[in-house]
């Protein structure tokens, strides 16, 4: 079975403190993983390590079959992402801003009309991104994780700044990549609704633990369909230990 994220008793630590304990993926291909944890919880730092962008403390991450640390550059062509703050050349546009992220990943400037069209910012033309709104900033940060048509999307909160339109649209893009494009999506966002209308499964982090994974037809059958009610149990402090996630 092909596995598009795995990882072994993966640890990380900073100055001493535990920030990741033991947490062992497997996330198979398709579909939407959405991860749920308190601020805090270790959801950032456990995307940074699948990206290669930290190292494991102690374990192993394998992402699309590769080593996290020995092929980091070979996994990002192959991974779009969108971890905390955008930052862009500001006084470009969205498409110079484009060009310049595939010219860097050795790639050739396609499907960037298209690519601003899907997320909405066909519009702005020569405009520079410094008098982009936040909406805008955030549309052009997924514009840039989805242009080289990645196998893997890893997105960190991807509907901040968005309005109600605008979350919309990225759901529907999302969902569009998962089931036209055969794209594996994780994200994480504090917004419960819009976690319970996107995800096909959901992964929960409790102080560095990853300590459930659960579709949202089982939470409507145990749960009554309240989202709310299943996160607030599962993140009681001391009520769980190390779940392996398959």
């Amino acid at each position: 079975m092909e596995f598009v994220v795995e990882t072994c008793k993966l640890t990380k630590c900073f100055h001493g403190k535990e920030v990741l304990h033991n947490c062992n993926i497997h996330i198979k291909k398709g579909g939407i993983y959405g991860f749920l944890g308190k601020n805090g919880a270790g959801k950032t730092t456990l995307f940074k390590l699948l990206l290669g962008l930290l190292r494991p403390t102690t374990g192993t991450v394998k992402v699309l079959g590769m080593d996290s640390v020995q092929q980091n550059v070979s996994i990002l062509r192959h991974v779009g992402s969108l971890i905390e703050t955008p930052i862009f050349y500001e006084h470009l546009s969205a498409t110079d801003n484009l060009k310049l992220h595939l010219a860097y990943m050795g790639l050739e400037a396609l499907n960037i009309e298209s690519t601003l069209e899907q997320v909405g910012l066909s519009y702005t033309d020569t405009q520079p991104v410094s008098t982009f709104s936040l909406g805008m900033r955030q549309r052009l940060a997924i514009a840039r994780a989805i242009i080289h048509q990645p196998r893997l999307l890893i997105l960190d909160e991807p509907m901040n700044g968005l309005d109600p339109v605008g979350i919309k649209e990225m759901r529907d893009l999302f969902h569009y990549l998962v089931q036209e494009h055969d794209v594996t999506i994780l994200l994480s966002t504090h917004i419960l609704s819009e976690i319970e209308q996107i995800s096909d499964k959901i992964v929960v982090i409790v102080n560095g633990t990853i300590v459930d994974e659960i579709t949202m037809q089982e939470i409507q059958a145990n749960y009554f369909g309240n989202l709310e009610q299943y996160f607030l149990e599962m993140t009681k402090e001391g009520l769980h230990e190390t779940s392996d996630i398959s």
